[in-house]
């Protein structure tokens, strides 16, 4: 009986994930922490470069994915002769606009460093 249960239980935990799982395959990437240019060493700065253009990439990648996910849904909508979903298209949207006004501020806040440590470090 005590086997049941926590079988049971287990289920149970794993049902009520399974919708969460199902809401986006999309990974939405981790934005770099900004840096001080004025106190950068060279490394630094090419290691915060690195980090800025692979986030940059991930976020390109993720934007396709939502769009790609949407596509799928509206699709499938279609094919089982349903309305696509507006909340879908909504939502979508706003991950994106999200998405891309990270992107913005990342790519400013680097090229903040940059000046900066172009100003502690002439020539």
């Amino acid at each position: 009986m005590f086997y049941k249960t926590i079988g049971l239980a287990s289920a149970l935990v794993l049902a009520s994930a399974i919708p969460a799982f199902a809401a986006s395959a999309c990974s939405e990437p981790i934005a770099p922490a900004a840096l001080n240019g004025a106190t950068a060493t060279t490394a630094q700065m090419n290691a915060a470069r690195d980090d800025v253009m692979t986030f940059l990439k991930q976020s390109d990648d993720y934007q396709l994915c939502l769009l790609k996910e949407e596509k799928d849904a509206n699709d499938a909508a279609v094919k089982a002769k349903k309305d696509p979903d507006p909340a879908l298209d909504a939502d979508t949207k706003a991950k994106i606009l999200a998405n891309q006004s990270l992107k913005e501020k990342v790519g400013a806040e680097f090229n903040t460093a940059v000046g900066d440590y172009k100003k502690a470090h002439p020539g």
